[in-house]
């Protein structure tokens, strides 16, 4: 179709700039190794600090599972989507860079210089665990301590689960990967999200399309976008 031919040579022009303007000490491997660095220490760390936790503090992760789903859909929807005031330079950067490099017919990466476009800036693991950390230290102080620790290992785990997900559903060409259920359903609907007509209404959960489904948001792959894929449930 005409529209999916355009929309393919717009993004691989863009693509062809952007790499082009990429710093040459850019190097794909220490960004994605930093984020993993990072949040699993945090993990690890969290995990460390735990004295004999008690089934109902770890009850604690279903509510925080649910809360980052909201917060997750939240923050895609009304501040990745959407010029504030506060947060343009993440719109742009969202929806100038990301969304222009990966669109539902151009999902694929290839080389570590595409993973700049791909994955989160390097400072979001971080202001990601600093922003949960004064709502560990409350549940800390009115719950526990291991639920204060809970939490904050809860919320980073999230980032983690969030980052990983997101970089499979700009994996192509893996039948595996089309045949597990829910990594299917993200990468299904994950393409829909990336077609430029719909991105700002369809499909903001990364994870567990959890919000999309309670708030009306979610909707299918079009039969025409992505043909690998096959329809999840």
């Amino acid at each position: 179709m005409k529209y999916e031919e355009d929309v393919r040579a717009r993004s691989y022009k863009f693509r062809d700039e952007y790499v082009d303007a990429t710093p040459w000490w850019y190097r794909g491997e220490m960004h994605l190794g930093f984020t993993l660095l990072f949040t699993g220490g945090v993990i690890v760390y969290c995990l460390m600090q735990l004295h004999a936790p008690t089934l109902v503090e770890w009850l604690a992760v279903i509510p925080l599972f649910l809360f980052g789903n909201w917060a997750e859909w939240a923050a895609h929807r009304y501040v990745l989507h959407r010029p504030t005031k506060y947060f343009s330079m993440i719109y742009k950067r969202h929806c100038a860079v990301h969304h222009r490099f990966f669109t539902h017919v151009t999902l694929e990466y290839k080389g570590h210089r595409h993973w700049r476009a791909l994955l989160f800036p390097p400072f979001a693991p971080v202001a990601f665990v600093l922003a949960a950390v004064p709502f560990a230290l409350v549940i800390g102080f009115v719950f526990s301590r291991n639920a204060g620790y809970i939490a904050l290992f809860t919320m980073a785990a999230y980032f983690l689960m969030y980052e990983g997900l997101h970089t499979l559903s700009h994996f192509t060409d893996s039948p595996f990967l089309d045949r597990v259920p829910l990594v299917n359903t993200v990468r299904r609907l994950h393409a829909t999200h990336h077609d430029p007509e719909v991105m700002a209404t369809q499909n903001f959960n990364l994870t567990f399309p959890i919000c999309d489904t309670l708030f009306g948001t979610r909707s299918d792959v079009p039969s025409n976008a992505r043909e690998p894929l096959e329809r999840g449930h």
